[in-house]
């Protein structure tokens, strides 16, 4: 996978509906995320930068040969992405299982996107989604969770 910069922060997508939107919806979406039977989000398991607090945020990933590939939805921002960063990694919950995770990477999307399921690549290039990292598992990046 090739390393790219992140792209810089931008006004909201879709005029800040997407933002909201996902707001609104992630008390809902967490239930599913990272079930066995649920192939287009998961869990990442992140610990707070100032607080120390535990905290789980549903995100579209896909598993690959040595880790996952996450969309970053809202950016370099994002609590989640930032904590990652910080700790040198965390816990994905994908289909049930736990894997512990090293620092992320940033990754071009012509990288990324190949390994999301084709309706997934729809919505990820419907919502203008430019930002994507890879995370490698814990064990072949020798970093602890």
């Amino acid at each position: 996978m090739t390393a790219t910069p992140l792209p810089q922060a931008r006004s909201p997508r879709l005029g800040g509906w997407f933002l909201r939107a996902a707001r609104a919806t992630t008390r809902l979406m967490r239930p599913l995320a990272g079930k066995r039977w649920n192939p287009f989000f998961s869990i990442v398991r992140h610990t707070g930068r100032r607080s120390g607090r535990t905290f789980e945020t549903p995100v579209a990933a896909r598993r690959v040969a040595n880790g996952f590939v996450l969309a970053l939805a809202f950016g370099t921002g994002a609590h989640w992405y930032r904590n990652l960063l910080a700790a040198g990694g965390g816990v994905i919950r994908w289909r049930g299982v736990d894997y512990p995770v090293g620092a992320p990477d940033p990754i071009n999307a012509d990288d990324a996107l190949p390994a999301f399921l084709p309706i997934q690549r729809a919505g990820l290039r419907a919502a203008d989604i430019d930002g994507y990292i890879h995370v490698p598992d814990a064990a072949s990046s020798g970093a602890s969770a």
